[in-house]
This record gives structure tokens, sequence and C-alpha cells, in this order.
């Protein structure tokens, strides 16, 4: 059994006072569609070098998680810059532009897949680089290419099945206008089991998900936090406890430990240094990333909360308006989070930065 609705919510005029006027809410929604796209479509550059430089770079655990959330944010960035390309346009209030909230809304289901699945994956980060700080000895080799690579592919697999039933119980078809008979009018037909699923997805997929998520980013942000100071002190005190220690020895032993050092010592301290360094540097830059990931979904998880709190606060309902001019600018954070991490990993990843100066960017760089 099927309905023929024009209940979009774009579409229908929403129910009581609005807070803020169609005209004011146009205004805004242009504004923000423009500021979007300032980050969205460098965006999508910035991430096919992400993917790029990544595949041609030692693949690890780290690596592919990186690979996967530069491939979920540039196909988000894609959809989002043409969501907000039709958005200006249908602002602008063109008669051949009335059907575009439709599609726009049809759009807006596959950007929402494509950010759950780089949340899922950036959770997933955090939960690795936490462990690996909390118990390195543990999970020294729980996480390898390999299985990051069938988890990865594993969540997209498990938010596709949770976002399928909802593209399936619902369609497009065109109908004449009804304000005007030389047109058609693009509505959507609803199955009777689209309620259901659609309060499922908002329950489950939207609050439960999206929330446990974020606990567990910010759980795991402070554990590596911790465990990277805890370590850096723990490192302070066994450097100060072996120079104490040469300090206590005679003069003539202080010099053969010095020359012992110099002939066999000195190198793997160097290396142990510069392994110690590098390991360093990709903790900071999983925990730079999730951390500016954790900021720029705050809002996004206000949102949902406030959704959740206040029935009005909806597609169709008395604050549709702030509804749209909200999200809008939830996406504006989303367009900056996933703009900012080509520069996090230019700034931690020295392998990544040589690759870019000198394969794209075309300089000499000295080794490091």
């Amino acid at each position: 059994m099927m309905n023929v609705s024009t209940r979009l919510e774009i579409v229908s005029a929403p129910l009581g006072e609005p807070l803020i006027s169609d005209h004011i809410t146009n205004y805004i929604m242009v504004m923000l569609s423009l500021m979007i796209l300032v980050f969205s479509l460098p965006s999508i550059v910035l991430n096919s070098l992400n993917v790029y430089i990544f595949v041609n770079t030692k693949l690890d655990s780290v690596t592919v998680c990186f690979i996967s959330l530069a491939l979920s944010d540039m196909s988000a960035m894609l959809v989002l810059s043409v969501n907000m390309v039709l958005s200006i346009i249908a602002a602008s209030g063109v008669s051949w532009g009335k059907n575009l909230p439709v599609f726009i809304y049809v759009l807006s289901h596959i950007l929402v897949l494509l950010t759950d699945m780089s949340s899922a994956t950036t959770t997933y980060i955090a939960v690795q680089r936490g462990l690996c700080v909390a118990f390195p000895f543990l999970t020294r080799h729980a996480f390898n290419k390999n299985r990051s690579l069938v988890t990865c592919f594993s969540f997209f697999l498990v938010i596709l099945a949770f976002s399928l039933p909802r593209f399936s119980t619902f369609s497009l078809k065109t109908i004449p206008d009804p304000a005007d008979n030389n047109s058609q009018l693009v509505v959507f037909e609803y199955l009777e089991s689209w309620d259901t699923f659609e309060t499922f997805h908002s329950i489950f997929v939207k609050t439960v998900m999206v929330f446990v998520e974020y606990g567990t980013m910010i759980v795991c942000t402070v554990a590596i936090t911790i465990g990277m100071r805890s370590s850096t002190k723990l490192k302070q005190k066994s450097s100060a406890h072996t120079k104490s220690g040469k300090y206590s020895h005679g003069k003539k032993n202080q010099k053969n430990e010095k020359n012992k050092e110099e002939t066999m010592g000195s190198g793997k301290d160097q290396s142990q240094k510069r392994k110690d360094s590098k390991e360093a540097l990709v903790v900071k830059q999983s925990l730079v990333v999730v951390l500016i990931h954790v900021i720029f979904t705050t809002p996004r998880i206000c949102a949902y909360l406030y959704q959740v709190l206040e029935p009005r606060f909806e597609l169709g309902g008395q604050y549709h308006n702030l509804f749209f001019v909200f999200f809008t600018a939830v996406n504006f954070a989303d367009s900056v989070n996933v703009f900012a991490n080509f520069f996090v990993y230019v700034k931690f990843n020295s392998k990544f930065r040589n690759h870019f100066l000198t394969k794209i960017y075309k300089r000499k760089v000295i080794a490091t």
C-alpha cells in the first residue's frame, strides 16, 4: 500500500508561526551555503591528495584508517557541494527550481550515510590509538593494515544496512502542479513502513550510535592525552636517573663509560630516539584529528539532543526554518573539519609532508 505525499518537509508549510521568516531563512541559507562551498570545494581536492599520498606511502593500520576517512570525507564534501549549489538556486526563487528541494532532500540521505562513515572511522582511530597508548605491550600486534581494512569496510556495510531501509520505503514521481497546470511537481510516494524505518533510524542511528561514538572519542582523547603525559614524565625520570648514575662513578669509570657510549651505544640511542619521536608524532596526529572531529561534531550532537527534547524542531514542524538554518550551520562545521585534516597530516606526518613537497609541490626536501 502506497500513498502519494507532498509532505516533503522542505516543501510543506510548517505548523504554527515560524521563529524565523521565510525571507530571512532564504538569506541565511544562501550565506551559509556560500561559506560551506568555500571549504567544501577545496576539501574535495585536499582529500583526493590525502588518498593519493597515503596510498603511495607505507601502508599500516593507521594509514588505512586515514585513507578510509579521506574517501568518506571526499565523497561527503562532493555531495554537500552539490546540495549547497542546489540550495542557492532554490533560495533564489526561480520558477524552474521549485523541485530542487526534493532532490536536496534525497541527496541529504547520502550525505548522512557518508558523515556517519567518517564518524565511525574517526572513532576507530581514537579507540586504536587510545588502546595503543594505554596498553602498548598488549596491543602491539593487535592492529595491522588487514584488520583495519576489514574493520573500516565492515563499518560501511553496517551503516549502509541501517540506511537502506529508509531508501527503499519511498520513491519519486511527478504530478501536475496544483498551482500551475502547465508544469510538473516532483513528490514522494511513501510505503506504510516509512514511519517505522524512519523512527528506527532516528532513535538508533542518529541518537544512540552518534552519542556512543561521541562519548567514545572523548574518553579515548582523554586517555591518549594522559598516556602521552605519563610517557613523557617516565622518560624524563629515566633520563635523570641515568645521568645521576653516571656522575656517581669515579672519573676513571666515567671516561670508560663515555668511550663505550661513543663507540657502541650512541648509534642505538639515536635510533631509539628517532623511533620514539616518530611514534609520538603518529599519536599526536591521530589525537589532533580526533580532537578536531570532536570539537566540530559538538554542534551536531547538540542539534540531535534538542531534536529529541523538542518535537517542534523538525522538518515540517513549527521550528522548520530554524531546523534548516541550524543543520546548514552544522554542515559548515563539518566542511571546516574535513578541510583541516590535510594540514594536520602536513604538520605531524613527515612521510606525508615529504611526499607532498617532493612529488606534488616539486620542492627539494632535506631528509629527516
